[in-house]
């Protein structure tokens, strides 16, 4: 089982790559043990990977989570989402999405945006690193101290003593000069700063899960650093060695994890989730990109059109939009059939992603996002889904909304029509420059398609 101190992109771990649900390229050696049983890490099969036996060999297969995770104890998988996307930190932000935290850490950059989300990692990465020091000892430096006794000890200041006392004619007192170790230096102080701004923050928000276990661990590393003294004015950060400008001596290098998280805490700093590394090691984070995919349209389509006129933006699965599947035959046509039985039990709902209603209560667009490939017509099966929502909300457009390949085209695609039902596609390009701009284009575009269609 990965423990807490795994660091799975350290150089000495087997680093593979993938995308969301291809296949991992990993060998049978690295998956069997000599007895032929598979060493995959607990946790990790049926909820980040499959594995079955196919074409004579065994295969590996990502599913739809994209991270950093351990397959096994020498070997971690990094998993990218299957669409061109730089832009996942601002959608995890848009959404309010929380990502899975792993125990096992990795490194991210940092970043000057900081989400409420962020807290729990940052402080578990952090309390991570203060035990790692804990476990390791202090950092400890010399500091000149400067004193004057009949009984000097170090070295005699002549200068000073002197001033002080020889020209005052006192011949039995002498000032000298030592050099104490001290765990009182910037770096101790910049953890133990970081260790209290945390602590607020999780006793202001006592009730959360996991939060009074935090508080009383932030409160073991304050005890660990209580010979050190507080800096309100934090002119610790200016020091080489908490900025990361100079070098920790080597015994002590396992500090620069605690000092990167104390700095990044104190500064209101966040985790960049695009880049592939950085300097912060926190619990490795994994996102399920299908579902942040299908929140992040809903919401930005309702901001987008919050004050559209006549025009409203619903959750397919929530109330007010939400609708049984099947209908009760009419009265006057229930008699007309033959002789039947009726299915019993409460009909499912129907569960579009989103749906678009009038003044009037009608939905003149209903849409499904489906975070799979699509250059041409959407899969069969997709089809069929929202042409059944289409029927059952009586909208004259059916929309799949898709994340678009580099190589198709975006925007609004039309299939054409089933009847009266226009069928119509949206690829949404989530590499854009400025997604935002890319969203709002979006609802301008399907409020002129409901126009056009009304």
């Amino acid at each position: 089982m990965t423990s807490a101190r795994v660091h799975l992109t350290t150089p000495g771990r087997q680093i593979v790559g993938c995308k969301e649900y291809a296949e991992i390229p990993v060998s049978p050696a690295d998956l069997l043990g000599a007895d032929g049983a598979l060493r995959v890490a607990e946790g990790v099969l049926n909820r980040y990977v499959d594995v079955d036996f196919a074409d004579g060999r065994l295969r590996v297969r990502a599913r739809g989570v994209s991270g950093v995770f351990a397959l096994t104890d020498e070997v971690s998988v990094q998993v990218r989402p299957r669409f061109p996307l730089t832009n996942l930190t601002h959608m995890v932000s848009v959404c309010g999405y929380v990502p899975t935290a792993l125990p096992a850490m990795r490194t991210y950059q940092a970043t000057e945006h900081w989400e409420d989300w962020m807290l729990d990692v940052v402080t578990d990465a952090f309390l991570v690193a203060v035990e790692e020091i804990e476990e390791r000892g202090l950092l400890r430096t010399y500091r000149r101290r400067v004193d004057g006794s009949s009984y000097p000890h170090g070295r005699i200041e002549m200068g000073a003593t002197i001033n002080r006392y020889a020209s005052r004619g006192i011949d039995h007192k002498a000032v000298y000069s030592w050099f104490e170790k001290t765990a009182d230096n910037p770096a101790n102080r910049c953890v133990r700063a970081a260790a209290m701004h945390l602590h607020r923050a999780h006793a202001a928000r006592q009730l959360v899960s996991g939060a009074r276990e935090r508080i009383s661990r932030l409160g073991n590393a304050l005890r660990l650093l209580d010979e050190v003294a507080d800096d309100h004015r934090r002119g610790f950060l200016d020091d080489a060695l908490v900025r990361g400008a100079g070098e920790l001596p080597d015994a002590r290098s396992y500090y620069r994890p605690a000092l990167d998280l104390a700095v990044a805490a104190l500064s209101g700093h966040g985790l960049d989730l695009d880049a592939d590394s950085g300097s912060m090691s926190v619990g490795s984070l994994l996102i399920k990109t299908e579902d942040l995919f299908e929140e992040f349209v809903r919401l930005s389509l309702q901001r987008a059109l919050q004050n559209s006129p006549g025009l409203s933006v619903l959750d397919g699965n929530l109330e007010p939009g939400r609708r049984r599947l099947y209908e009760k035959v009419a009265d006057e046509k229930a008699v007309s059939l033959p002789p039947h039985s009726e299915v019993s039990g409460a009909s499912p709902n129907a569960t579009p992603d989103v749906l678009f209603m009038d003044d009037d209560g009608a939905f003149p667009l209903v849409a499904d996002v489906k975070y799979t490939n699509v250059t041409r017509h959407a899969e069969r099966s997709e089809l069929e889904q929202v042409m059944t929502y289409g029927v059952r909300y009586r909208s004259p457009v059916v929309l799949t909304i898709h994340p678009r390949r580099h190589n198709a085209d975006g925007g609004l695609v039309v299939s054409g029509t089933i009847g009266d039902v226009v069928v119509a596609q949206y690829r949404v390009d989530l590499a854009a420059d400025d997604l935002d701009a890319e969203m709002l284009a979006m609802a301008q575009s399907l409020e002129a398609l409901i126009a056009a269609t009304g």
